[in-house]
Order: structure tokens, then sequence, then C-alpha cells
């Protein structure tokens, strides 16, 4: 009869309909494993005579590290430090510490970022995803360590995510420019291939059509990736041939773009934006900017990721986080 193979971690793993990680923590007898989650390991254990001694040749070297990683877009940016913020906040809850990568929305090296961190054994990541498809990278570390996906779900899997309503946040904020008079409502943005700025483009359209107007190409503009580039661009959509007569930015840099961009016009134009920004309450002039509780963003996927890590099993979850709109500055 031929030999049948040795029963490894990821056998016991796949049997118990846990991650490799949970499989682990239960094989060290170490904590954050809750207790059903615990008796399903062991009993996959004992009915696929899986032996201890087959860790150090089916997992990752050495202990767990009782670090958590995050990787986000830009540190620099006020909404992603208040993220940090907000999962640092549970993570030293659960007696771990946070490590902070930036990825500069670059995929190469958000990969050798989250690569990087899973070789130094963290025991679950937050990541902040890039456009780019995450398929691949997703299949080859979530067999590590949890994975949460933070702001925005990830392109080409289904994975736990924490995101904002996106959608329902931009129809607000361009229902108010069209309910102050408002025709030419222009449109600026950073890449079109991040999901955010998909929802957020659905919603202007939304509230564009909601208001007996016309969706117009010329007003949209993509590939701003700084404040300084979103006030070149907004300056033109004033100044130039489309004539805007209002603004929708969809994130907080385009807003700070936009408002540089109408003060150098010298121009009346509407301003709308998504996220909220500092010192927004002191601006001489109206504001409608759609608002969200990003500390608690950063918590909520913080605690799905350590639910994980204690061995909650089931689907993929998404967790929305609702936005409102206010009326800031022009006091």
């Amino acid at each position: 009869m031929p030999t049948q193979p040795t029963p490894t971690m990821h056998d016991v793993a796949r049997v118990a309909g846990v991650s490799v990680s949970t499989v682990s923590r239960v094989v060290n007898n170490e904590r954050y494993v809750h207790p059903d989650t615990r008796s399903r390991v062991v009993e996959a254990i004992a009915e696929l005579g899986f032996q201890r001694n087959e860790a150090a040749r089916a997992l990752r070297p050495g202990q767990t590290s009782d670090t958590i990683g995050l990787v986000i877009a830009d540190i620099a940016n006020p909404f992603f430090s208040a993220i940090a913020r907000g999962a640092e906040d549970v993570v030293r809850e659960h007696g771990h510490m946070l490590i902070v990568g930036n990825s500069g929305l670059d995929f190469e090296r958000e990969r050798d970022l989250v690569q990087e961190l899973v070789r130094r054994r963290v025991d679950g990541l937050l990541v902040v995803p890039t456009a780019h498809d995450h398929a691949d990278l997703h299949t080859e570390l979530s067999r590590w360590a949890p994975i949460v996906y933070v702001d925005r779900a990830p392109r080409g899997v289904r994975a736990d995510a924490v995101v904002l309503d996106n959608k329902a946040g931009a129809v607000r904020a361009v229902d108010y420019l069209v309910r102050a008079g408002h025709r030419r409502i222009g449109y600026v943005g950073g890449d079109p291939a991040v999901v955010t700025g998909h929802h957020r483009l659905a919603g202007y359209k939304q509230a564009l059509k909601a208001g007996g107007l016309e969706f117009d190409e010329a007003l949209v503009r993509f590939g701003n990736h700084t404040a300084e580039a979103a006030e070149e661009t907004v300056a033109e959509l004033l100044n130039g041939p489309t004539k805007a007569d209002a603004i929708f930015a969809d994130n907080n840099r385009m807003t700070v773009g936009a408002l540089h961009a109408i003060r150098r016009v010298r121009t009346e134009a509407g301003l709308a934006g998504f996220d909220d920004v500092e010192l927004a309450d002191l601006l001489p002039r109206p504001i409608a900017l759609v608002t969200h509780d990003t500390i608690e963003l950063g918590r909520r996927a913080a605690r799905l990721l350590f639910d994980r890590i204690a061995g909650s099993a089931g689907p993929p979850r998404r967790i929305t986080l609702r936005t409102r709109m206010l009326v800031r500055g022009g006091s």
C-alpha cells in the first residue's frame, strides 16, 4: 500500500475551517483562541494524526510576535493618520504593538511591505490596498496571517474589509450643490481605478440625474494625486472652456487644492468635498464636507482582525460605516 502523506498544519486548518496561524496558536497553547475554535482544531489534529514536530516544517519559524502590521497610503494625510490612531487603540488593548508602513499607493511597495511584515511574523495585517489586483498577493499572504482591508476593498478577491458609504456621501454633497443652484459641477479626483473613486463618481452621477442635470465627461478630471495638481485642475475647470460653476472634490487633498484655485481665480464657485478638512470652520466661505469617524474606521478594522486572529471563521465580512454632510465655514 502507498504511504499516506504526513498531515501538516495546512491540513489541520482546512479540516477545522480556520487559518494556519490559528492552528499554530493552538499547537503552541497561546492566547486569543476562542474555546470553540480551539476544540475544532484539537478534533482536527486527532482526526488527522497531526504531530506537533511538523510545525517547524509546515509553518514559518518562530513564535507569534504580539505585533500587528498596518500598511496605509500616505502617513502625512490626516485621513490615514486617523485610521492608524484608531487601529492602535485596539491593538494596545490586546497587548500588541502596531507597525506602520507607507505604500504611497504603489503596488510594488505595498507588496514588499506586507511580505516583509509577514516575514517578521506579525499576528495580522491591516491594509489600505492600492488599485492593483490583489488576488495572488492575498492568496499568498493570508495563509500566514489574517488580513483585513481598510477604507477600500481589494480588487480581484473577496476579503474582510471595513469601508465608508462612499456613494451615499457623494450623493449628499453633490445634491447640496445642485440645490444651491449650480448647474455645471466639476468632479476632481485621483486614480479612477481605486474603488473609493469609482463609488464617489457613481454618487456624483446619481445626484446630477436626480437634479435634472446631464452628465458631462468634460467636467470630470481624474489623475490628481496632490493638492497642487488639484489646484491646477480646478483653476482650469473654473476658468477654461468648461466654465464649471461648482466643484466636487473627492478627497481632502483635492478639496485643499480646490480652495486654493477658487481663491486664485477669484470666483464665487460652489465647493463640496469628501472627508473633513482641518480648520474648515475658519474659512470665510461655506463649504459642504462629507464627514465620518475615521478613527472608528481604524478601530472597527482592528476589532475584526482580532476576531479572525482568535479563530472566528465564516465568509469574508464587509462592514460599511455611514457618513454625514456638514456645511462648515462662512461665519
